[in-house]
């Protein structure tokens, strides 16, 4: 016995490419996953890490954009320093912890924009694990491929932030910080509210 097969009538096969076509176009790009999060912004102050009080903060943990204690946990992304010059040194956690101790990469590079003016971060341009001297004022840029932060997601593998310090006391090694974080794996608006893009 022959057994036919039978092909998808042409009328059917119009149908159902109408169909995704409009699908597609009334839910944008089939692919894309918005953001949930909005970006976080705060200002406060650390302290360098050599020479701060016990259980002061000296460190930024980007997701949650809190201000902690760099310490044997390495939970953070950066820490902060002043060098013997009264210059501020941008440490990554690569720099801090030991390699067997290291939980992800973070990447800096220093910009020549206002803290202000920064309004969605560059997608390249950093550099890995590397610590950045700057200056109050001048803006850091970190991109964090924080696993914990971003192990399940589509979007993307890391999370950004700008940070800038607005005033140094090397005599209390304490500084003023202000801070920006999208906390959205794969986004990198700094704009208030949950990122578009």
């Amino acid at each position: 016995m022959i057994r036919r097969i039978r092909r998808p009538q042409p009328l059917f096969l119009a149908l159902a490419g109408a169909a995704i076509a409009v699908i597609g176009v009334a839910c944008g790009d089939l692919t894309a996953v918005p953001a949930s999060l909005p970006t976080l912004s705060d200002s406060g102050v650390v302290y360098a890490i050599n020479g701060a009080p016990p259980g002061a903060p000296t460190a930024l943990e980007m997701f949650s954009a809190t201000l902690i204690s760099a310490d044997a946990n390495f939970i953070f992304d950066v820490a902060f320093d002043i060098d013997s010059a009264g210059n501020v040194v941008v440490l990554p956690q690569h720099v801090v912890a030991s390699s067997l101790a290291v939980t992800h990469s973070v990447a800096l590079q220093v910009s020549d924009s206002s803290f202000d003016a920064i309004t969605k971060a560059p997608k390249n341009g950093y550099r890995a694990d590397t610590s950045v001297v700057t200056r109050p004022g001048k803006v850091v840029l970190v991109q964090s491929a924080d696993a914990n932060a971003c192990s399940v997601s589509i979007t993307g593998s890391t999370i950004v932030a700008k940070l800038v310090i607005v005033a140094v006391d090397p005599l209390t090694r304490k500084m003023n910080i202000r801070f920006t974080v999208d906390p959205n794996c794969g986004f990198l608006s700094f704009v208030p509210g949950v990122p578009k893009e």
